[in-house]
């Protein structure tokens, strides 16, 4: 279990990247050390990237890990918000982390009417959306929210509380932007809660959210960001903020869930003391954990990452850096970065489409001179569930 209060003595750290350097002042939390590492991205807009150890991304984590700041952060949210209650996860670093922090909550809270929406960068079929807003300093700015169920339209439209989970903020714009983009949607809003694992802003943010707003982390504290004027400014790749198509089979979460999901397909089967990277692709990452999970209770050593669009420079938390096609169709560029860091005998890739990830794998396997087993577990979703 994560402890969020173990010294609420001022720590200081600062971070030298090649695009600038970051000062940290560390307000309230466990060891930096403990949740995050850093690197430099490959954005004009942002030079720099908090690389978190529990979310299960862009550096291995271990599935208690991930699921210890999931609980913390539920925790951290009170059971007597106004009803309904509408969690935002935010797409795609915090696809997992938000289902996983609605489940978490739903577990505690058994009594609290709530719904799980996620934002997308993946067109449903059929379905147009119902919110759009932009994420300012991304690499990937468009966010899409979509809903299938009338009913759960009618529950937006009744609900009292916002809830919007995202991996880190620094300025707290996303979450603004969030609260904006469903406001319309939520006329009955009272309250808006963010969540996040660390965040930076200072609690600035919150007297520009459009209703009272309360902040939950696991870490929390301020930053200061020197750009490095010496710097060559990297270029956005073409299609870095394309659209793709979701699979008819798709993750129902990006049409909105009352109940955490699970995938259909075939149990995964391990031997004991066997090293095993689960992969989740993109937005799809919240069943890349609960194979995971399927591999630790069979005693296997499993860790999560997944296949994403961030944009990173080799170096720092960065050490490697693999490309893959996005299997989507989008067009924008995906990369997994640390491939080898859990140093795994087995690759297995959560997919909820198969579009070529086994074959990018051995390439980018060959690539950093090592042969595993690589495998796709393919995952479909039925809308009755």
């Amino acid at each position: 279990m994560i402890d969020a209060t173990i010294s609420t003595k001022p720590r200081h750290k600062q971070v030298v990247l090649p695009t600038g350097t970051l000062n940290l002042t560390i307000e309230h939390g466990p060891d930096i050390d403990e949740l995050c590492a850093f690197a430099a991205r490959a954005n004009p807009k942002r030079g720099f990237l908090i690389v978190s150890k529990v979310l299960g991304r862009h550096i291995p984590a271990r599935p208690a890990a991930m699921r210890a700041a999931m609980d913390a952060l539920a925790a951290s949210i009170s059971a007597e918000v106004p009803q309904p209650v509408v969690f935002l996860g935010m797409a795609e670093t915090a696809t997992a982390l938000g289902q996983g922090v609605f489940a978490a909550y739903q577990a505690r809270n058994p009594d609290v009417a709530c719904l799980y929406l996620q934002t997308s960068r993946q067109k449903v079929a059929g379905l147009t959306p119902i919110a759009t807003f932009e994420e300012g300093h991304s690499h990937a700015t468009s966010h899409l929210v979509q809903v299938e169920d009338p009913a759960m339209l009618d529950f937006i439209a009744k609900a009292r509380t916002l809830i919007v989970v995202d991996d880190e903020c620094s300025t707290g714009n996303t979450f603004i932007s969030a609260a904006e983009g469903m406001l319309g949607l939520m006329p009955n809003i009272e309250q808006v809660d963010t969540c996040c694992i660390t965040d930076w802003s200072g609690g600035k943010y919150l007297a520009g959210m459009p209703r009272p707003a309360h902040a939950h982390s696991v870490l929390s504290g301020s930053m200061t960001w020197e750009p490095n004027p010496d710097a060559v400014a990297p270029q956005l790749a073409a299609g870095s903020n394309g659209a793709g198509n979701a699979p008819e089979t798709g993750m129902r979460s990006r049409c909105g869930l009352w109940q955490p999901e699970a995938a259909i397909r075939p149990p995964v089967e391990c031997q004991p003391g066997y090293r095993v990277l689960v992969l989740g692709d993109g937005e799809h990452s919240y069943e890349a954990l609960r194979i995971a999970e399927e591999v630790e209770a069979q005693g296997g050593i499993a860790a999560v990452q997944s296949i994403t669009r961030t944009p990173a420079i080799v170096g720092h938390a960065m050490r490697t850096r693999s490309e893959f096609k996005d299997a989507y169709g989008s067009t924008a560029p995906t990369f997994l970065y640390n491939m080898l860091e859990h140093d795994p005998y087995r690759v297995i890739i959560a997919a909820e489409i198969e579009a070529g990830q086994v074959h990018d794998a051995h390439a980018a396997l060959a690539k950093l001179g090592a042969s595993l087993q690589v495998e796709l577990t393919l995952c479909r979703y039925s809308r009755a569930a």
